[in-house]
């Protein structure tokens, strides 16, 4: 089935928000247009801390801008959802209220397991492998998911990303070498804990730290080497430089150390011979649910 008229969606994540304009064709997504902004909602953020006026203030005129870009594309519906940052806040409410008020729609919380479910919902949209195994890392979370036929069977949302790794561990810039192995293993902590039935040899990884590091690693299959030739680059040239280089904005690249370490926890947990970076998810789940 075809929807002729755009649909959009703003995911507001802890460290970036993005857009996504697109119709559905047959189940599958075409998109139109795609947007991100580096809005760092959650620096800073503790577990029922308050967001701040200039995290909000900036969110909220980022979501203004890109549904204003949504709506000149002709988006018949619009969407908006927040996920880690809007779980952790104390003040949500408020946060929800600024992003409405921006947005024009009301905007919802995804708790950790309907972020997996979009998440897992949008690879599959977008011609992800049957069956699938599958990773999202954000800034305030990883979720962790599996399924077959197109259908979720199991999924996990575990509270580490890659800005709490960061301000964990505050790596300089650029980050040296032997940090990694310390921010994996405090990775690994947490997964170890996890039993979920995540077999096999490959798995899909989203998010924009996924993005990045198969930028920095000049390939998608995210194995052991491709994996040390993003961390040797990092770990190379300060991050302003390596931007210039990459195009991967310099903010980003600071997480990058971060989104290696968790990344390579989850490959070495689960054994995998590789991550295949993904840049589908939440946003596209979010298009096909509005669709339905």
């Amino acid at each position: 089935m075809t929807s002729d008229a755009p649909v959009a969606a703003i995911d507001v994540g802890t460290n970036t928000t993005r857009l996504l304009v697109a119709r559905t064709i047959g189940g599958r997504i075409e998109p139109l247009a795609r947007g991100s902004a580096m809005t760092a909602l959650g620096a800073g953020l503790t577990e029922g801390g308050d967001i701040g006026s200039e995290g909000l203030d900036l969110v909220a005129a980022t979501v203004r801008q890109m549904a204003e870009e949504a709506r000149r594309l002709g988006a018949r519906r619009l969407v908006v959802a927040t996920t880690a940052p809007g779980r952790k806040a104390g003040n949500r409410a408020v946060l929800l209220a600024r992003l409405e008020a921006a947005a024009g729609v009301p905007a919802r919380v995804l708790s950790g397991t309907e972020e997996a479910a979009l998440t897992f919902r949008g690879m599959v949209a977008s011609g992800a492998p049957d069956p699938l195994l599958a990773v999202d890392l954000g800034g305030g979370s990883l979720e962790l998911m599996g399924g077959e036929g197109g259908a979720l069977r199991w999924a996990t949302s575990i509270p580490i990303g890659v800005r709490e790794l960061s301000e964990r561990f505050a790596p300089p810039d650029p980050p040296p070498l032997d940090l990694l192995e310390p921010m994996v293993s405090a990775v690994r902590e947490l997964l170890d804990a996890v039993d979920v039935p995540a077999h096999g040899r490959e798995a899909l990884a989203a998010g924009g730290s996924a993005e990045a590091l198969g930028t920095l690693a000049g390939t998608d299959r995210l194995d052991r080497e491709g994996m040390l030739a993003a961390v040797e680059r990092l770990a190379a040239t300060p991050a302003a430089d390596l931007a210039e280089e990459t195009g991967v904005e310099p903010k980003r690249l600071r997480l990058s150390m971060a989104g290696a370490a968790a990344l390579e926890a989850v490959r070495r947990r689960f054994g995998f011979d590789a991550l295949v970076v993904s840049r589908a998810g939440v946003r596209e789940g979010l298009v096909l649910e509005a669709t339905a």
